[in-house]
């Protein structure tokens, strides 16, 4: 399993041209048949910011934060993370079914196509990073080194996705509901992230089970790197529970990769 498991990181470099190109041709093919094409991609996320925004702080008045932050600012900097998290996950589960026919082509590692999706939505997730950058900058929260650990907080949302596509992906040609399971839990998962309100609206007591969600992890660095003075390691219980949970869904994924392979071409 661990062979089979380092084995894609090996193919990810050899076919390191290919997937680049795959994934910037996946990106455009994405909205091909629309008028505008791609702006789509980056004005779809926009608007849905300026909806919770209004809703949730023009309208509802919720204090979502303590004040020290602006809403606009702690909903940016958590939001744009489910926008990649929840983009990614949908569009690498299916991708197996989508390009059925390189699915059947010996000669294709299909093993790159769900890191292929992630690749095309991150594009789109860097421009909102820049745009969360360009946000804080104004309201006061000047880029700093502790900026710099995006970096590293996108690597961890990058490997945590990878891992849980390769399950979902492995499955999906098999059980086509799992999109709809996996609609049905992006609802609980979205509003059981701290993403419109905060972790501290609720008793401490309750604290422990919303970080056991890895995508707390992720989302409270991205805050920790565009408005606060945090360094990753400052968190060891956390940084430990995210790397091991994620280096296991790893492994699990790989695993189950490897056992419905050679299947794939009966299904679809």
């Amino acid at each position: 399993m661990i062979k089979d498991f380092l084995s894609f990181f090996r193919d990810l470099y050899k076919n390191r041209k290919l997937l680049f190109k795959f994934s910037v041709n996946d990106f455009k093919a994405r909205y091909a048949g629309s008028l505008f094409g791609v702006f789509w991609a980056f004005f779809t996320p926009f608007v849905t910011i300026v909806v919770y925004w209004f809703v949730f702080e023009k309208g509802l008045k919720a204090g979502m934060t303590d004040g020290s932050i602006p809403f606009i600012l702690y909903l940016v900097t958590g939001i744009i993370v489910w926008f990649y998290f929840s983009d990614s996950l949908m569009m690498a589960t299916n991708c197996f079914r989508e390009y059925s026919y390189l699915v059947k082509k010996v000669v294709f590692n299909i093993r790159i196509l769900p890191t292929a999706k992630l690749l095309s939505n991150l594009y789109t997730h860097l421009f909102f990073i820049a745009i969360a950058l360009i946000l804080t900058t104004l309201y006061g929260f000047y880029p700093s080194v502790y900026t710099l650990q995006v970096v590293y907080y996108l690597f961890c949302l990058v490997v945590f996705v990878t891992g849980l596509t390769w399950i979902t992906a492995s499955v999906q040609p098999f059980f086509s509901d799992i999109t709809q399971l996996i609609n049905v839990a992006m609802q609980v998962l979205m509003w059981g992230t701290p993403i419109l309100w905060s972790i501290n609206a609720f008793p401490e007591q309750f604290h422990l089970m919303f970080k056991l969600n890895p995508l707390f992890y992720i989302v409270q660095g991205y805050r920790d790197s565009f408005l606060g003075h945090t360094w990753f390691w400052e968190h060891p219980e956390l940084t430990g529970y995210f790397w091991c949970f994620t280096l296991v869904l790893l492994m699990l994924g790989s695993l189950v990769y490897t056992k419905m392979r050679p299947h794939f071409s009966d299904v679809l």
